[in-house]
């Protein structure tokens, strides 16, 4: 009797291992569609550096640089940007590489919705974030202050290792708002204390526990969060606040400020 339980607990450990990477390749999965929607904007992105001299796009507004997208994320019914693809998404650099399809922008497994004032539900329609190192780097710091202590990139030759260097992420839903996705390195390295770990943006955690990033060498992955403190509820609209201790997800902000940059 004793083996026999031995033998089931063995499969149910299997089974807990094997399912996530079985949704991941399992084409009819949101996990799976969330990552080809992640590895379609890299390859737009490619593209667009392509006709563009190697430039990317930019997380944010940046002089003489292309914005990936305008517009804010609320969680207001009037705010256009919320609802209707053609306030920003179908002017996106990337759209025309992305075959003018707007779920690119959204994960499957976003719930976020909005009532309009004349009562209908409509589905927020985007979830998507760019780092911010493609941008301005402005809270690499943690402060606002100093972003010049790490690098930031603005062609696809300026990266140091694309394999550990994120492009776009999941945000949190009650976190997003413009398109640069903020973490900060500062305070997150190996050897760094726990307690100076800070959340400034606010990654999803709606697969199973983790979000997807996708990353400067064309590979994308869902990354399972260990701490909870980064995994806010999802049930309730409203804005988070940001910028907060990390507290038991020290290590997950660690592991972020490995996949973000490289100091200077």
């Amino acid at each position: 009797m004793i083996d026999v339980i031995a033998v089931m607990a063995a499969i149910l450990v299997l089974v807990l291992t094997v399912l996530p990477g079985i949704a991941k390749s399992n084409p009819n999965s949101k996990a799976f569609q969330c990552l080809q929607n992640h590895r379609r904007l890299v390859n737009a992105n490619r593209m667009f550096a392509a006709d563009n001299g190697d430039g990317f796009v930019s997380a944010e507004s940046v002089p003489g640089r292309s914005t990936w997208i305008t517009g804010n994320m609320d969680s207001s019914s009037a705010n256009v940007s919320n609802y209707d693809i053609n306030q920003d998404i179908v002017k996106s650099p990337l759209w025309p590489y992305l075959d003018k399809t707007a779920s690119s922008f959204k994960c499957p497994t976003d719930p976020t919705t909005l009532v309009l004032v004349n009562g209908r539900t409509v589905p927020r329609v985007r979830s998507y974030s760019m780092s911010q190192v493609f941008g301005q780097g402005l809270w690499l710091d943690g402060a606002f202050i100093n972003p010049s202590i790490s690098r930031i990139y603005a062609k696809g030759s300026d990266i140091v290792v694309p394999s550990k260097t994120f492009l776009f992420t999941d945000e949190h839903p009650r976190s997003i708002n413009d398109g640069a996705f903020a973490n900060t390195v500062v305070g997150a390295q190996p050897g760094d204390p726990p307690s100076n770990a800070r959340i400034i943006d606010f990654p999803a955690a709606w697969h199973e526990g983790g979000c997807t990033f996708s990353f400067a060498d064309g590979h994308a992955d869902i990354h399972k969060w260990i701490g909870s403190t980064i995994k806010p509820s999802l049930s309730t609209l409203g804005t988070l606040t940001l910028n907060v201790s990390a507290g038991d997800s020290a290590v997950d902000i660690q592991w972020l400020a490995a996949n973000t940059t490289v100091r200077k």
